[in-house]
């Protein structure tokens, strides 16, 4: 890349990017053989707070394997896979899943999240509650490092315990699924968990639009999306994790461990169990998990409720609110999350759209820029991979009939590289019958069931749909 001359037309670009708020500085870079510029951008550390600390997380390299996910429009969060970071947004902002049953926090609470994955309920209870304090426990890497970035990216004041909780101190086996993180765990079973994951894609899409097909597809993706990692991981409890931040208080426990609820509890002692005003926690109903877990709940006096996601009505989850009698009662309805919470400034996908109808209104005409870059030095010469370069994809037979089917499920104006099929409306059910279409015309093995939760974007499924059917480099590897 080459960085363009003090031309007028790059002059008066610039300038007009220099209009909105968010931008406190710009750049107009084009490639050495032509082709779309690429616009750099400064954002403006208080008027989009979000995206400048986003850069600066870039810049100090701290991102690593995480990408940025956007599930609203005043979200931004680094995440594992685009789609459990939209479905964690779901479960925790939209429908609210953890805050009912007169369950509220006051200002300044002090928080344990155990089983914290990337920190969405984290980030959630950060933006009820103006000063909250916030322990989130998560003992994958992977994870805990997100934590730390969103909880630096939303200034939350959020201390990251890189540990399973359980009933003891000291180490246990624990099983990962990197495609599936929210149902990782230290009580993984296969088969268990591949009949929670196919009842959830085949529920939360609509059983009542699921055919036989439908449901050979949701086994083989839930199968494909629990592909398994085997990590050892540290233990503590919450006893330890009490004593080590000198907590006298938790305002509100949140606990979803995967089968591990019960060991959480028995790590409680008696002194601090007095100390918990409200636990909310999902208990998977097996061998008479719930009833044993509301005993022991009402045994230490909480009053205690649960209810079922409608989503989950095949799977052993149940969600349980526990609020101490004398705990205060939220005043009027639940306050939303977003209640308490300065304006972070625009989301990414929201300023770039901001910023091109300012340029197609103010310079009418000139050549749109190809993409936005973030960056807090325009000083600092960008580290681009190879990967970022515009994606071309061969007019195949192959990429033809996936290019149909896509077009007859989105519209013909989302046959383009960088149309995201989560963006446009795709959810399992869709994935599925996507599925099952492209393999009625190409065959079985076209597309692994789980890319499109892991890549999701046209041009990269298009280019794994060509890949598929190209002679293999290397020798044939038995199925």
């Amino acid at each position: 890349m080459r960085q363009f001359e003090d031309t007028d037309r790059s002059g008066r670009l610039v300038a007009v990017l220099r209009e909105h708020a968010a931008v406190a500085d710009a750049a107009v870079e084009t490639p050495d053989g032509g082709g779309a510029s690429v616009v750099r951008l400064v954002p403006d550390p208080e008027r989009a707070p979000l995206l400048y600390r986003s850069a600066a997380v870039e810049a100090a390299g701290r991102l690593g394997t995480l990408g940025w996910h956007e599930p609203a429009a005043d979200l931004r969060v680094a995440g594992v896979n685009r789609s459990e970071s939209d479905f964690l947004h779901r479960e925790i902002f939209v429908d609210d899943v953890y805050f009912r049953h007169g369950v509220e926090l006051p200002p300044g609470a002090v928080v344990v999240d155990v089983g914290a994955n990337i920190g969405m309920f984290t980030l959630c209870a950060a933006r009820r509650s103006p000063g909250a304090r916030i322990i989130a426990c998560e003992p994958l890497a992977e994870l805990a490092a997100a934590v730390a970035v969103n909880a630096e990216l939303h200034a939350a004041d959020v201390s990251v315990v890189g540990k399973a909780v359980g009933a003891a101190e000291g180490e246990t086996d624990f099983t990962f699924y990197p495609h599936n993180s929210v149902m990782s765990g230290a009580f993984a079973d296969a088969d268990a968990d591949r009949r929670t994951l196919r009842g959830y894609l085949l529920t939360g899409a609509g059983t009542e639009g699921a055919d036989p097909q439908d449901r050979l597809m949701a086994d083989r993706l839930a199968a494909d999306l629990l592909a398994t990692e085997h990590r050892r991981v540290a233990v503590t409890t919450l006893a330890r994790i009490a004593a080590d931040h000198a907590l006298t208080r938790i305002d509100l426990l949140k606990i979803d461990v995967e089968k591990a609820e019960e060991d959480v509890l028995r790590g409680i002692t008696p002194g601090l169990w007095d100390a918990i005003r409200q636990i909310v926690m999902e208990v998977h109903d097996i061998e008479g998990r719930l009833a044993s877990v509301t005993r022991t709940l009402e045994h230490r006096g909480f009053t205690v409720v649960h209810e079922q996601d409608p989503r989950l009505a095949d799977t052993a989850c149940v969600n349980v609110y526990a609020r101490r009698p004398g705990a205060p009662a939220p005043t009027g309805s639940a306050a939303p999350a977003t209640a308490h919470h300065p304006d972070p400034g625009p989301v990414m996908w929201r300023l770039e759209a901001e910023l091109r109808d300012l340029l197609a209104r103010r310079l009418p005409g000139s050549p749109a820029p190809g993409r936005f870059e973030l960056t807090t030095d325009l000083g600092t010469a960008p580290a681009r991979p190879d990967a970022v370069a515009p994606v071309i994809l061969p007019r195949t037979a192959r990429v033809e009939v996936f290019s149909r089917i896509w077009a007859s499920i989105f519209g013909a104006e989302a046959v383009r590289p960088d149309a995201d099929f989560f963006d446009l409306g795709g959810d399992s059910l869709i994935a599925m019958r996507l599925l099952a279409r492209l393999e009625e015309q190409l065959g079985e093995d076209v597309l692994e069931p789980d890319m499109i939760f892991t890549e999701s974007t046209f041009g990269a499924l298009a280019a794994a749909v060509q890949a598929s059917g190209e002679p293999p480099s290397g020798p044939a590897r038995s199925r």
